[in-house]
């Protein structure tokens, strides 16, 4: 299967709108085509890059209004970007040589006019730590974040922590910028409420985890969203134990990742009580790699090794394990995304054995319902 990456659409057209690479913008005062639409927005997002070379870059109008990027950029408070409004065509240009343009690490986000007309679509830069707030919301929210704050590692990665959500409400994570029709089924890389095989649960308890390598991604919710706090850098989840006995989490391999470290998550439980655990895996790997995803408890292992795919087949056990482990073949080029969850039921032995209250039903996927039926006695990543 052709990897189809995140960064291939990162920068390129998309029914109209653009992610913008800095350092492929030509210099020497040649003309940079921008919009071919209008109205429309456009956000700067160029945390680690040199102020006196933004301000000698400039978006100019049809007017001829010249507005330097540095001033575009600057217009943020609290994370929350405010975008340069072009009425009509804009151009870029700038005195400066190619070749510096080349040093900048920075990008360029063109909205749709509809995202510019939409009073609930925002965007976010992540080059400093605030609190983001949709609870009170109750329409439906487009939120996208950019982040180009190098000072990380990996670079440009964003941690997300002390998620709060109402159960009414819907919340959905994708993988670089928002296009203009509704997403494909299964192609969120988080979501609270969780989609499984069984069931689409919400999770009051959200663990902490880090988006690696990132520079956009977006957020979709309905009917109120979540809080929580945005900040730069990286959080490993690798030898954590999660934090409550129904919970959910994240993890991710960035492109250009290509060891084969096992990651470990120890499951917080209480062996008296049964339950659910499970995960949406999405993604691509050269060469038909494969990531594994396993619950393991002694010398028991529920497994999931599979190729990934631009979607995800939810799957789930109906035990909990010990230990979550993580990994993908070594020295395969490619990315991952996995959403993990436990959900605690009932004491054992009683009529309320099964996992938690179940918010809704779904079809059942069958294509890992294996799984199900028996322990595999093997240890695949050891």
């Amino acid at each position: 299967m052709k990897l189809f990456l995140l960064f291939a659409f990162l920068f390129s057209v998309a029914h109209g709108q653009k992610l913008i690479n800095l350092n492929t913008l030509k210099g020497g005062n040649e003309v940079n085509q921008l919009n071919s639409y209008a109205p429309c927005g456009i956000y700067v997002s160029a945390a680690s890059d040199n102020t006196a070379t933004l301000q000698n870059i400039f978006v100019v109008q049809k007017d001829g209004t010249k507005t330097s990027l540095y001033d575009i950029k600057s217009k943020t408070s609290n994370g929350k970007m405010t975008p340069l409004v072009v009425i009509d065509t804009a151009t870029l240009t700038t005195s400066l040589n190619t070749n510096v343009l080349k040093g900048l690490n920075g990008v360029i986000y063109l909205s749709l006019t509809a995202q510019y007309n939409n009073k609930n679509f925002n965007v976010y830069d992540v080059s400093s730590t605030f609190n983001f707030n949709l609870k009170p919301v109750t329409v439906e929210t487009l939120t996208l974040f950019l982040n180009t704050y190098r000072g990380t590692n990996p670079l440009q990665s964003s941690i997300i922590s002390q998620w709060n959500q109402d159960p009414s409400s819907s919340s959905y994570i994708y993988a670089g910028i928002p296009q203009d029709q509704t997403e494909s089924k299964n192609t969120q890389i988080f979501s609270n409420p969780v989609v499984s095989d069984k069931f689409t649960q919400y999770f009051s308890n959200v663990e902490k985890f880090t988006l690696a390598s990132t520079v956009a991604f977006y957020l979709r919710t309905s009917n109120g969203g979540p809080s929580f706090r945005v900040e730069p850098g990286s959080w490993n989840i690798g030898e954590s134990t999660t934090s409550a006995y129904s919970t959910t989490g994240f993890f991710m391999r960035p492109q250009g990742k290509m060891d084969g470290t096992v990651t470990t998550v120890h499951i917080k439980r209480d062996t008296s009580y049964s339950g659910t655990s499970g995960a949406n895996m999405l993604g691509s790997l050269e060469n038909r790699g494969k990531v594994s995803v396993s619950y393991n408890d002694g010398a028991s292992a529920y497994d999931d090794n599979a190729v990934p795919n631009p979607f995800f087949s939810p799957w789930s056990i109906p035990v909990i394990g010990e230990n979550l482990k993580i990994s993908a073949t070594s020295g395969e080029s490619g990315y991952y995304y996995v959403q993990y969850f436990v959900l605690q039921g009932g004491k054992k032995g009683s009529p309320t054995s099964g996992p938690g209250q179940i918010e809704t039903t779904t079809k059942a996927s069958g294509t890992i319902q294996f799984f199900m039926a028996f322990v595999i006695s093997v240890f695949l990543m050891l």
